[in-house]
């Protein structure tokens, strides 16, 4: 695990607060992204677990939602929090699943922090099952992330968040296929594919 962002992240973790004004916005492109009843959704980089009531409100009962962090301390928020989903601190560049384990993989306000991109790639084609979908999502362009990053002190300020149409060759490289790109000043989506047919 990469120690000087886990510690940023954990001497964080107390005072990390989210806008709850961006819940619907959120929601929205959830829906969007296609999970349905009993879905198996992975949420990477879940910090204090923003996305859990609103993934197990689409996933249902018949769902598993697990959330991942490598900030034991942002996970232990999560996990006070409740929401009947799993929380696992475990590095996006070394998941600790089986194979074929989730339908939908989601990454929202976390890519750039992840410092092996194509190890990570790799990681969540590995636990996606054959036609499962991947999810990375950001309330802005990657422009505006990366001058936001420049400006905080500490290991953040070099965190990267490359073009959707860069990130679309990175996904390529890894075989998966790019369902849909959409950059712009209030939105970065990247939806991407893995091949076969799923199961379900």
């Amino acid at each position: 695990m990469p120690t000087a962002h886990r510690n940023y992240f954990n001497q964080l973790a107390p005072t990390w607060s989210v806008n709850p004004e961006e819940d619907e916005w959120i929601l929205a492109h959830l829906k969007a992204f296609g999970i349905v009843p009993d879905d198996r959704v992975l949420d990477v980089g879940c910090g204090t677990g923003r996305l859990a009531p609103l993934l197990r409100c689409l996933t249902g009962h018949g769902g598993l939602v697990v959330g991942t962090d490598f900030a034991e301390h942002m996970l232990r928020r999560a996990r006070r929090a409740g929401n009947a989903c799993d929380h696992v601190c475990s590095d996006a560049c070394c998941l600790a699943y089986k194979s074929a384990s989730f339908d939908k993989v989601i990454c929202f306000s976390t890519f750039p922090h992840i410092l092996s991109p194509i190890v990570a790639l790799r990681e969540i084609h590995r636990v996606l099952r054959p036609g499962g979908r991947l999810l990375i999502l950001h309330t802005c362009c990657s422009r505006q992330l990366n001058e936001f990053h420049a400006q905080l002190n500490g290991v953040v300020a070099q965190d990267h968040l490359p073009r959707a149409q860069e990130l679309e060759k990175l996904l390529r490289r890894i075989s998966f296929n790019v369902v849909k790109i959409n950059e712009n000043p209030k939105e970065y989506r990247v939806e991407a594919r893995k091949p076969g047919e799923s199961a379900g």
